[in-house]
């Protein structure tokens, strides 16, 4: 009988693709939204394991994005509220929030944007891709929202306060 560690199902679980974004699931995802940009993988990544595939996709999102393809956008920004915690997950959303600056987000996605962005603030998450997030955030707030979280960050926890104040320094 083989024994499985909890460690190494940690390192499998680490290593996993998030649910629903396997390569050719955002690839329908992408022609659903009426996507232009090739994300077609080579007849040798389409041989690799599906985490690479996935991680190959992403890069061809973040591409996409750059040309203006408003269906990778979309992408992206499911991908930045998605918060999934996994092997190359953290530099995937840095890339994505990098490339998104230079996009023409709608008002509705800058909206679900500043929600998640807030919500991460305001739980207290501390991860090193929030750097790049947080220049995004700059970009997309509106004045409103910004004195809106100032309010509630207000009560919060020191540290807390302190993040909000390295992120929005116009507001102190």
């Amino acid at each position: 009988m083989k024994v499985v560690t909890t460690e190494k199902v940690n390192r499998i679980a680490y290593a996993a693709v998030p649910s629903g974004w396997l390569a050719h699931q955002i690839r329908a995802v992408h022609t659903q939204l009426g996507g232009t940009a090739d994300l077609s993988l080579s007849q040798i990544s389409a041989l690799w394991p599906e985490w690479h595939q996935y991680r190959e996709t992403m890069y061809r999102i973040a591409d996409g994005i750059m040309g203006g393809d408003n269906a990778c956008t979309e992408i992206a920004v499911r991908y930045l509220i998605l918060n999934y915690f996994g092997s190359y997950s953290g530099y995937l959303r840095e890339l994505l929030a990098r490339r998104l600056k230079h996009a023409a987000l709608t008002e509705a996605q800058q909206v679900r944007l500043h929600q998640h962005f807030s919500a991460l603030l305001l739980s207290g998450a501390q991860q090193r891709e929030l750097k790049e997030c947080a220049k995004l955030w700059r970009l997309l707030a509106t004045a409103d929202q910004i004195l809106s979280l100032a309010a509630d960050v207000c009560n919060a926890r020191p540290e807390i306060r302190q993040q909000f104040t390295r992120i929005f320094p116009e507001v102190v």
